[in-house]
């Protein structure tokens, strides 16, 4: 290896030897130091540090005080490390099917991290349940207590999860060898960074619906954008530059993404704690999120100088500005964790306990007035979570076809309208009137499960999109005769389409059998109270809803490859299989005179609605409901059908004008049989 030298005369690293590593260690303690000076100057000015209690009241100490933002702060700085390090471990090239060493270094970071997560978890368990109790960490009886805070308190399940959870990736990291195994761990990380927004300050508020899905998207976009510029930092110093420039080049894609929601879903959080405009500016907790939000700005404008200078650097092979740049980026980023730690711990200018006028608004989380048709139609509740992912979904989607048109090639404008108009419909029934009363009546929660389950997906499959994302995205670029440049977008949806788990759950008689199953199980059993009385039930329940119907109905449209495609007959009768199972319970339904969820419905006290009444109403929805979409099915199947039968005699016509041998020698054939019947007579 050879060095070239500048203009003044300093040397320049060859374009494949790596950097060095003896700064990481110090480059990790300015970012904790970073984390931790900023918390406690936020806690300070924002009011949220800890004080004495008043005599007579519970106090949990000084220690527990501080300890317990600073154990968070850990716990979230540690989580960002292992995600960070599994996601440079995604981005990173493989050779000849293997992990490259500075991947594999990536996953003894990610272990590492994970024991310190695990343990940052047990600490924030031991100081939350101080904090819950009233009493010094030092005077706690663990023995007694920690199980039943665990068992019995959402807070202590949900660190509990992360402990958990944590562990399992700290003891399995250093055995994955494959590029598979990499990605399950990242989805396995950000996994467990989500379960404690869903009992924090978001989900005992008002409008905790919207709080509490605008947080989720907030940490999954921070955790992914934040680690991932921590990995490429820590990593990228002993990765060799080409493999630090085809990382970084797909961590900048995404990292854009992630500025946006993060950006989106922050505004939309800060909009539920703060109640209004005037509070930014005339409340402690308001200076929180002007810093938080000037800090924004400044990662909005680091990374837009990432995709001006230093990325085109790494192209001319001189990593040593992204390298500096990006741990600068990484401690800003830090600091801003620290922030938001703070903001955790600061008293918020509309109460986490808002005034309640009903019962039912104290169990759902808003009002819910008497029905009626115009109200679905302006009782808006947006989701953010279901917005980001509709305009993430529309914008690639778009992105793909103006991707063919500027290669000349056609995209049916059918497909189009059809995805576009399935993502409105989905939007519709979840952030509208719809989902205003969903929680409240059966027969609306009914109709959002028939759309959910049955027309959304039906539309959104004849949208084609996975035919869409594999003509238009660019297959996998290699960099030499045995270096892969990573792992591309197509080639993950490929992996996804011809793994083992994808065949077994779009067998039909697994994708009937969920469908069919899942319709009795849910409603039958408790788990239909429990995911109408818990916000974290009704994402799993919302999730489930449409993923049981697109792995039924996604085959039988049959437009995207798929592990097993049947033909138009298959697709038929994998169709009319499900109807009567479909009618039976919603005769079920219409004729039953128990309350289904007895105990929700009753406590909501709404003296204008009849839950059994209503129920009855719902499973006439259910029982009708089907209708509809089949007749769409059957018309694209059957239109299929004949348009494969009209492309077969098409086929057949060529060859017979082409002059086909087979089908002159078949033809001959039948005249000489002809003509032997005949000379028989």
């Amino acid at each position: 290896m050879t060095e070239r030298r500048d203009a003044g005369s300093r040397p320049v690293r060859g374009d494949s030897r790596p950097g060095p590593a003896g700064h990481v260690p110090w480059v990790a303690a300015a970012w904790l130091l970073a984390g931790v000076g900023v918390l406690v100057i936020a806690l300070v000015v924002g009011g949220g540090r800890p004080k004495p209690a008043a005599p007579g009241l519970p106090d949990p100490g000084m220690l527990t005080g501080w300890g317990l933002p600073i154990a968070k702060l850990a716990m979230d700085l540690a989580a960002v490390g292992a995600v960070g390090s599994l996601l440079f471990g995604v981005l990173a090239p493989t050779r000849a099917g293997a992990l490259e060493p500075a991947a594999t270094r990536a996953l003894r970071g990610a272990a590492t991290c994970a024991w310190a997560w695990a343990a940052a978890a047990a600490l924030t368990l031991m100081f939350t349940l101080s904090d819950f109790l009233g009493i010094p960490v030092t005077r706690l009886d663990y023995r007694d207590n920690l199980a039943g805070f665990v068992a019995e308190v959402t807070q202590g399940r949900s660190l509990a999860v992360v402990f958990l959870l944590a562990v399992i990736l700290a003891a399995t990291a250093r055995g994955v060898r494959t590029l598979n195994g990499v990605a399950l761990l990242l989805v396995l990380a950000v996994t467990a960074t989500l379960p404690p927004a869903l009992t924090g300050h978001s989900a005992s508020a008002a409008d905790h619906d919207i709080a509490t899905s605008s947080l989720l998207v907030h940490i999954v976009a921070v955790t992914l954008w934040v680690g991932g510029l921590a990995g490429l930092a820590v990593y990228g110093r002993r990765a060799t530059t080409p493999a630090l420039g085809s990382a970084a080049g797909r961590y900048s894609a995404l990292a854009l993404w992630c500025f946006a929601a993060a950006g989106f879903s922050g505004l939309v959080n800060a909009w539920v704690r703060l109640g209004g405009i005037a509070p930014l500016f005339t409340s402690s907790y308001g200076w929180l999120v002007l810093g938080k939000l000037a800090a924004l700005v400044a990662l909005g404008w680091f990374g837009w100088w990432h995709r001006r200078r230093t990325l085109p650097a790494l192209g001319r092979k001189t990593p040593g500005g992204f390298r500096r740049f990006a741990a600068v980026e990484a401690t800003v980023m830090a600091a801003t964790i620290g922030l938001a730690v703070a903001l955790s711990r600061t008293p918020t200018p509309v109460p986490e306990e808002a005034e309640r006028q009903s019962t039912a608004q104290a169990l759902i989380g808003w009002a819910v007035p008497p029905f009626s048709w115009s109200h679905v139609l302006t009782l808006w509740r947006p989701d953010t979570l279901v917005l980001v992912a509709a305009a993430t979904g529309v914008v690639l989607y778009l992105r793909g076809v103006w991707r063919l048109r500027t290669r000349d090639l056609r995209w049916p404008v059918g497909r189009t309208v059809s995805w576009l108009f399935g993502v409105a419909v989905t939007v519709f029934v979840l952030c509208s009137g719809v989902a205003t009363y969903a929680p409240a009546m059966f027969s609306v929660h009914m109709a959002q499960h028939m759309t959910l389950t049955m027309l959304s997906p039906i539309l959104l499959a004849m949208g084609a999109p996975v035919t869409l994302a594999l003509r238009a995205l660019p297959a996998g670029r290699r960099g030499g005769r045995e270096q892969n440049q990573g792992r591309g977008m197509r080639e993950w949806i490929l992996t996804v389409l011809h793994s083992r788990v994808a065949r077994v759950i779009t067998h039909p008689l697994v994708a009937l059998a969920l469908y069919v199953l899942s319709l009795y199980a849910f409603y039958f059993t408790g788990l239909f109270a429990a995911a109408m009385s818990n916000h974290t039930g009704h994402l799993l329940m919302t999730f489930h809803f449409l993923a049981v119907g697109s792995l039924y109905f996604w085959p039988i449209i049959g437009l995207d490859p798929m592990p097993r495609r049947l033909p138009p007959f298959g697709r038929m009768l994998l169709l009319f299989a499900s109807m009567p199972f479909h009618a039976f319970f919603g005769v079920i339904v219409m004729t039953t005179t128990t309350v289904l969820g007895a105990e929700w419905f009753a406590g909501l006290r709404l003296p204008w609605l009849d839950p059994l009444a209503d129920q009855n109403v719902g499973g006439g929805i259910a029982w009708a409901a089907a209708e509809l979409p089949v007749l769409i099915v059957l018309g694209v199947v059957f239109a299929q059908w004949v348009r494969a039968d009209a492309r077969e005699a098409k086929r057949l016509d060529r060859r017979a004008d082409a002059g086909d041998d087979r089908l002159s020698d078949y033809n001959a054939m039948l005249a000489r049989l002809a003509a032997r019947d005949d000379s028989g007579r």
